[in-house]
């Protein structure tokens, strides 16, 4: 019998015999080969718009191909398309819409229209469209959105009798525009009168809320000590020795800016006002500190929706206040003629806005401000201003 022979007789595992005879620098064992691979990462830019049609309701189920949008003078495509919101999805053809009314809106009310906040229709919907063109509302995970940042910025005068009974002309209406909010929305109050003052902190109780709103309208007082220790409360942001020198409601605007320029999200402004600029011989024109306040307007992402509550169908310190909205991607409404009207058409531009995706080499090198429309179709696209680069 050979040697190896009796070696497998004896037992041994091939591996130790395997390891009778090593060669130098060959190990027993060869680790298996590096595998090499390219991982491509594809980073898109975003831009947020909210579409409304003439009524003020948004306009839902766009697709990528339905915008228009430019970056800079050049077109750029759209890639792909998200909707947010707090309405209900949009029926399958043939299908009826159920839409319950929300909160104590009364029957007929310009905005029962909208969902009952905290009830099922008000959960916020996801709808994404592929670049394809076609859209399909898909339900999304609520913690994917945490809501919106909503001010309701009180503009408040006690020498104008006018202006204070269309404050309060408007406030019952401010609770209908509180209860059409997403249940994960967040409110925080804050006004102007001798200087910048925080009411009621964010919070998700729209009673408390509607409460702050009616102590901001009447003005003077001192408002409540607010706890700071909260990153994501509005006062840990507030500069409040700022606040204490903003002595226009220009200043005040810009000082609120700076402070939500600090939280995440979405955010927006309800001004509720009388006015913005001032009226001279050659007639209405920006103070100096109205360039200042849209800057930090639009460094926090914050748009400025405007009811105006002079108690006339045209003055002369609208002018400002349409102007703030323009720049900053809001709408302006007069509550004079129909305030739950004026309310009703707030609410539904809130309501839901999209999400456009760019991919960043199509944007030109040079970037640029960013403009959108619509194709082939009506509608008025509110972009939130935005300078991209590539």
């Amino acid at each position: 019998m050979t040697s190896l022979g009796a070696l497998l007789l004896s037992g041994l595992p091939l591996a130790a015999l395997a390891g009778i005879h090593p060669v130098a620098g060959v190990p027993a064992t060869e680790p298996p080969a590096a595998q090499f691979g390219e991982q491509i990462a594809v980073r898109l830019r975003t831009v947020v718009v909210r579409v409304i049609d003439g009524e003020g309701r948004p306009i839902t189920g766009l697709a990528p191909a339905d915008f228009r949008l430019r970056v800079g003078g050049k077109e750029v495509p759209v890639t792909a398309v998200d909707w947010y919101s707090s309405a209900p999805p949009e029926p399958a053809p043939g299908q009826v819409a159920e839409r319950s009314s929300y909160g104590d809106a009364p029957a007929g009310s310009p905005l029962a229209g909208l969902p009952a906040a905290g009830s099922p229709a008000a959960a916020p919907t996801h709808a994404a469209a592929s670049s394809a063109g076609s859209p399909a509302a898909v339900p999304a995970a609520t913690a994917a959105q945490p809501g919106q940042q909503v001010v309701v910025f009180v503009e408040a005068d006690n020498n104008e009798p006018g202006r204070v009974r269309g404050h309060l002309r408007t406030l019952p209406f401010t609770r209908e525009l509180l209860a059409s909010l997403a249940p994960e929305d967040r409110v925080a109050v804050v006004s102007f009168d001798s200087h910048l003052k925080l009411w009621q902190d964010f919070t998700r109780e729209r009673a408390a809320a509607h409460e702050a709103i009616w102590r901001a309208i009447h003005f003077g007082g001192r408002p409540p000590e607010l706890p700071a220790d909260d990153p994501a409360a509005l006062a840990a942001h507030l500069d409040l020795e700022k606040a204490r020198q903003a002595a226009s409601p220009e200043r005040a605007l810009a000082v609120t800016a700076d402070a939500l320029a600090g939280l995440p999200g979405e955010k927006v402004v309800v001004f509720l006002g009388w006015g913005l600029g001032c009226f001279g011989s050659f007639g209405t024109r920006m103070v100096p500190a109205f360039a200042p306040a849209v800057a930090a307007l639009k460094a926090a992402r914050a748009a400025v929706f405007v009811l105006d509550v002079t108690e006339a169908g045209s003055h002369d310190l609208e002018v400002g206040l349409q102007a703030v909205a323009e720049a900053t991607g809001g709408t302006y409404d007069s509550t004079f003629t129909f305030p739950g009207l004026a309310v009703a058409h707030l609410a539904h531009a809130i309501s839901g806005y999209y999400v456009l995706s760019l991919d960043p080499a199509a944007i030109p090198s040079r970037g640029g401000p960013v403009s959108a429309e619509l194709r082939r179709r009506p509608g008025t696209v509110l972009v939130r201003p935005v300078t991209l680069a590539r």
